[in-house]
């Protein structure tokens, strides 16, 4: 069985539509979201409905809690606070529902496999921001009730094994910060337990222009550019 899990779109349709189409053509029975529907680009409704449109199952990203709390931003930077705040006005109200009702966490039975999923981290799963070299032990105490646990957040992608139990990051969709611009998404072939990170280019110009011809700040659009 194979399975893809998308993260981070962070509101970049280009994206997500040519990520999309690759999953097309990859064989894959279900998609799952890790969250983060939108922030930092400009087409926050049109993501929302796509997810919604294909029955994707997701968990609630960071950012997607921002825009349903009225009260603090303190933990984003400044550019995601511009962001948040643009995204919070441009939101049709059903797609703000939609957002605020995700759940924080997807523990599931799926596939013949325990899985967990979470934005951050199985134990915060708003900001815990969960790295490659996080420390065996935490992972191995993670997986001590789970085969998968799949989580975002960092935008960058990394798989660590331990046996035939699996860590993964698939990446970002919409914002990739691991220095190569192109949209980032996992598969799992749940017979092999192998994971293909898969890279996808899409029209990043597009995409940056909607952010700057929306008065997003430039940085954000600069930036998919150098997939920093």
């Amino acid at each position: 069985m194979r399975i893809a899990f998308i993260s981070d779109i962070h509101g970049n349709l280009e994206a997500l539509n040519a990520v999309l189409d690759d999953i097309k053509q990859q064989r894959v029975k279900q998609i799952y979201c890790l969250g983060d529907l939108i922030g930092y680009c400009a087409n926050p409704n049109e993501v929302v409905e796509k997810i919604k449109e294909l029955n994707i199952p997701c968990v609630q990203g960071n950012h997607d809690f921002g825009v349903n709390d009225p009260k603090d931003f303190s933990k984003f930077n400044q550019h995601a606070q511009k962001a948040i705040e643009w995204t919070k006005k441009t939101l049709k109200e059903e797609n703000r529902f939609f957002l605020a009702n995700l759940p924080e966490k997807n523990t599931m039975t799926a596939f013949g496999l325990r899985f967990v999923l979470a934005h951050g981290s199985p134990e915060d799963p708003h900001w815990g921001y969960v790295f490659q070299q996080t420390m065996d032990a935490t992972f191995q105490k993670w997986l001590s009730n789970a085969d998968v646990i799949v989580l975002g957040a960092t935008h960058i992608p990394f798989v660590k094994r331990y046996g035939r139990k699996l860590i993964i990051n698939p990446g970002s969709v919409g914002q990739p910060r691991d220095k190569i611009a192109d949209a980032s998404y996992s598969i799992l072939n749940t017979e092999i337990m192998q994971v293909d990170n898969r890279r996808v280019s899409y029209d990043i110009d597009t995409a940056a222009k909607k952010i700057i011809t929306a008065g997003l700040p430039y940085y954000l659009g600069d930036r998919l550019h150098t997939g920093t």
